[in-house]
């Protein structure tokens, strides 16, 4: 079964400088239900762990405070 799943993944490079899209993900309730957006604004990659985080900035410059897991990040394509 992991092999089959393996198979058929496609690896998505990120890569420092990348613009990024974030998942979001959290219990706050949205009055727009299943409308609701499931990405956040941009960001950049500042940095890429070995572990598979990667830490970013928004556009104008502020690092988060926390990294993030790169299978929540998505390629920004402009």
């Amino acid at each position: 079964m992991a092999r089959a799943f393996r198979k058929r993944v496609k690896p998505r490079p990120l890569q420092k400088e990348d613009l990024v899209l974030r998942m979001l993900r959290g219990f706050i309730g949205d009055p727009r239900g299943k409308f609701k957006p499931n990405w956040s604004e941009p960001y950049v990659i500042l940095e890429l762990t070995l572990e598979g985080a990667a830490w970013l900035t928004d556009l104008d410059g502020n690092q988060l405070l926390e990294p993030t897991n790169e299978d929540q990040l998505k390629k920004y394509y402009v």
